[in-house]
């Protein structure tokens, strides 16, 4: 019965369809996963399985859990997660140097200022309101943007250095975390996330702007996962998915009057589309997740997951699913489930295989990554039985709070009370006090790399990739900074 049940899973696992021309779903960019990688699916040990791979979520309280599984006892244990809000931001790396370069920017803003200002202990640079952005430009910028030819007729040197970021789409990401948990066999989020890539046409004498499509997801799904046999995990999941699309749009600076109303009339659209009650719940869609994960060794484990299978169109468009294989790697003598809490993964996938338009080469879909996590600062809490744990947790809360409030003064203070609570409660609750994490890999043959700390309840984490934006490997890559704050359990 049970070799029946698992050959239905795999089948249904391994069996899909492919559609070429069909459209992307709705991709959860985690800042961590794509930082070591994108090798994820036979990973999948965190509230990042509801994204990747549903079985992972099996393993929750799972791992350093003597009584539930003792061969996976050694490594760190990780009972729930609870994250109340998280916001990634995406920035295209040379983009950002092309316009820095063309601004004449007071201050170069890049990353390897940024290392060099951390090891030197010169905070003073990331105080981001004392930069002059792009004089240059701004020294010459005229009232009226309909006389914009005629500033740069005048400028000629800068509309020759205008060149090299013309009609270059510059990518800009925001992915918000309205609601994320997860614990044994169960998972829920709420997210949302969006990419607009404007684009200048520099020509002298009528340079005009533009943008690329711009697609908004609200998504909401769940899952839940469980062991039909010993040292197997499957999961599914379920997500409804609501998408606003607006077609590319280019204007002229002479009709700059006539295009912004066309521009407010299409974000008004897009607004309304998720705050008139209306039209809130027309054209949602429902798509499904499918994941298994096999436990080979004690430290080797095997993951496969077909992601956004939809049974309709999503927003006029048929949807590939993403199949993906995957191994991973968990080395019993690198890993400690005690007070100094580290874990180490090696992992290896081969992602969207049947997505035709991704490349047609193999490193366009091999992923490899590694990681590391290690407690820096452990709590003194601990250990300690419930009802201390509880009473620390109500005291850290109030005093930590307190901090907030008052650093967060007159415009933040609310936040910083519900941050400084937060924090407070991770720390009665046994929370680990200071958290670090470090990874890199290798993504569709581009280098990615990632680091995060963890100070109680908030998490703060870069990350660095590319993504192809050509036919083929190396044809045309865009790199990426992404930079994530959570705060949460």
């Amino acid at each position: 019965m049970k070799d029946s049940l698992l050959n239905k899973l795999i089948f249904i696992l391994l069996c899909s369809y492919v559609l070429i021309d069909a459209a992307k779903g709705p991709q959860y960019n985690s800042v961590r996963v794509r930082g070591m990688g994108g090798a994820f699916v036979a990973v999948a040990d965190d509230r990042n399985a509801l994204y990747y791979n549903p079985a992972g979520l099996n393993l929750i309280n799972r791992f350093g859990n003597f009584e539930e599984n003792p061969d996976m006892g050694y490594l760190p244990r990780q009972r729930f997660e609870f994250k109340l809000v998280g916001v990634s931001v995406l920035l295209p790396a040379n983009e950002i140097t092309y316009v820095q370069n063309v601004c004449g920017t007071s201050r170069k803003i890049t990353l390897g200022n940024a290392i060099k200002s951390t090891l030197l202990f010169d905070f003073g640079y990331f105080n981001f309101g004392n930069i002059k952005y792009c004089p240059d430009i701004m020294d010459i910028f005229p009232d009226e943007l309909a006389d914009m030819s005629d500033s740069l007729k005048a400028h000629q040197g800068l509309a020759d250095s205008l060149a090299r970021i013309d009609r270059q789409p510059i990518e800009i990401g925001v992915q918000v975390s309205v609601l994320e948990f997860a614990m044994h066999n169960f998972g829920l989020a709420i997210w949302m996330n969006t990419r607009v890539a404007p684009w200048i046409e520099t020509g002298v004498y009528m340079p005009y702007f533009g943008y690329e499509p711009v697609q908004v997801d609200a998504v909401v799904q769940t899952a839940m996962a469980f062991s039909p046999v010993d040292n197997w995990s499957v999961g599914v999941g379920l997500k409804t998915v609501k998408r606003a699309r607006t077609p590319s749009y280019e204007f002229i600076t002479i009709n700059y009057r006539e295009s912004k109303d066309s521009l407010l009339d299409r974000w008004d659209d897009i607004k309304g589309e998720y705050t008139d009650i209306g039209k809130i719940f027309d054209d949602i869609t429902f798509g499904f997740d499918f994941g298994a994960l096999y436990q080979l060794t004690r430290e080797v484990r095997l993951g496969t997951s077909l992601r956004n299978v939809f049974f309709s169109n999503l927003a006029g468009e048929s949807i590939t699913p993403n199949l993906t294989i995957g191994v991973a790697y968990s080395p019993m003598i690198l890993q400690s489930n005690d007070w100094w809490g580290r874990k180490v993964n090696f992992a290896a996938d081969y992602d969207d295989i049947i997505d035709g338009t991704v490349g047609d080469m193999f490193f366009s879909h091999l992923n490899i990554g590694a990681e590391i996590d290690q407690v820096i600062l452990p709590s003194p809490t601990k250990k300690m039985p419930l009802l201390w744990r509880a009473m620390f947790g109500v005291l850290g809360g109030a005093a930590f709070g307190t901090v907030g409030y008052l650093v967060g003064g007159d415009d933040f203070g609310l936040i910083g009370l519900g941050v400084g609570s937060l924090s407070g409660i991770d720390f009665g609750s046994g929370g680990d006090l200071l958290h670090g994490s470090l990874g890199f890999g290798i993504e569709g043959g581009y280098w990615a790399a990632t680091g995060a700390l963890k100070f109680s309840a908030i998490e703060t984490r870069f990350s660095s990739y590319a993504e192809e934006r050509g036919l083929r490997t190396g044809q045309k890559g865009q790199r990426f900074w992404a930079f994530e704050l959570n705060a949460g359990f």
